[in-house]
This record gives structure tokens, sequence and C-alpha cells, in this order.
């Protein structure tokens, strides 16, 4: 063999020297496998009744002395307070959101006060009793009823749907992979997206104070909420 050449081995190079030494060099094949997937959607629904509900109530004041007006308003909150309570609302569920005050300016020397409170109601039996504090108290200000999901009902109703929706596709992966002629491997990715229900407003159903009208119960209806999940699944294909 003439020194200075090469010869090439089942990829092995060797490079001689001029006392005819051979230096190997090893070549290094990496080999890239693309992993081919297959994805499938599915969706659950769980249709839910709300077990809680919130609602703003308040009063509005007037009067020609600033101290006589929050006179007023504070015993009307006070009573609204004990009201509430008695009815079995824990005091942390009565959260004062507004209170203020301000001047008339079409009418010098008359004052305003206004005072608001957010009540959450977790026992429903006792919506349509919390709605009547509205004329007995003589409330002025009151908001929609909202209802809603308590935390534990809305995990346990998330759950339930996020099951159907893994269920349903895995289900119609096997399906589509049979009419294909596919063989399926493993779940290599899986994503989820949901759609939680918004809180459901009841308008206009709160009788105000006045008139000397027979009391009637104030009529509470909650109706349902739909929590929808959607997941994709990804599969790996053989």
């Amino acid at each position: 063999m003439i020194a200075g050449s090469t010869a090439v081995v089942f990829g092995v190079a060797a490079v001689f020297t001029r006392y005819g030494m051979g230096l190997p060099i090893t070549v290094n094949q990496t080999t890239t496998n693309k992993m081919s997937t297959f994805d499938v959607s599915g969706e659950g629904k769980v249709v839910v009744a709300p077990d809680e509900a919130s609602v703003v109530m308040g009063v509005r004041k007037e009067g020609r002395s600033i101290a006589a007006v929050q006179k007023s308003v504070n015993e009307t909150m006070t009573g609204l307070s004990k009201e509430l309570k008695s009815l079995g609302i824990d005091a942390k569920d009565i959260q004062t959101s507004s209170y203020s005050f301000y001047p008339d300016w079409e009418d010098k020397g008359l004052y305003s006060a206004y005072a608001q409170v957010t009540v959450r109601i977790r026992d429903l039996d006792n919506a349509s009793a919390v709605m009547d504090l509205v004329g007995t108290l003589g409330l002025e200000q009151v908001g929609g009823i909202n209802f809603g999901l308590s935390d534990d009902l809305q995990k346990q109703s998330v759950k339930e749907a996020r099951e159907k929706a893994i269920d349903e596709a895995k289900q119609k992966a096997s399906e589509l992979a049979g009419l294909a002629g596919m063989n399926l491997g493993k779940i290599v990715n899986i994503s989820e997206g949901m759609n939680y229900p918004q809180p459901y407003m009841m308008r206009d159903a709160v009788p105000m104070a006045g008139g000397g009208a027979e009391k009637v119960s104030t009529p509470v209806e909650p109706g349902s909420s739909e929590i929808v999940v959607n997941v994709t699944l990804s599969y790996e294909t053989r």
C-alpha cells in the first residue's frame, strides 16, 4: 500500500501518516424515526341544576342632614343583615359591596346615601325568602339573582363531562381506525378545552315595597346549566 493513500472499509476510514501508521476515524450514522399520529376528538356534556345563588340588595335614602341619612341607611342595612342571618345565611356570605354619600346638585342641601350588599345563598330553599326581604324591609335597590354551581358540584360535573368526552373519543378512534385499516398504538398526547357555565340571571322577579298589596312569595326557578368538555387524543399509528 502506498503511503498517503486512504482505504474505506465498512464506513471506517484510515488515514496513513508518513510512517505508515493509520489513524482511524469513526463515522456515526443517526437515524431519525418520525412518528405518525392519528388525532381524534370527543365531546362530553353534563346538564346540572345550580345549587347556589347570589343577589345584590341595597337601599337608597335622602335627607337634609348627612347624619340623618346615614342613620336611616345604617338602620335598614342592620335590619337586612339580621333578617338574612335568621334565614341561615352565614355572616361570611353577606358582603358590603357599596356605601356612598353624595349631594343633590339640583336641590341644594339635599343629600343621598346608598348602601349595597351582595348575598350568597348556598341553600336555594332560602332563595325565595331572601328575595321577599326586598318588600318586607322596603329596599329600593335590588339586582337580578344569579344562579351558579358550588365549587364541589362544578368539579364533579367537569369530571363527569371529561369522562364522557374521552369515552367518545376512544370509541370514535376505534371505529375510524377499523374502517381505514389502521393499527392504533398508545395515546401519546391529550388536549382539553371546556366551557364553564355562565351564571344565569333571573330578572324582573322581585316585588318592590308599597301599596299594601297582598304579600306573595317571590318565585325562584334556578333552571339548569350545561358544562361541555372537549378533548383531542393523539394515537401513535403502527
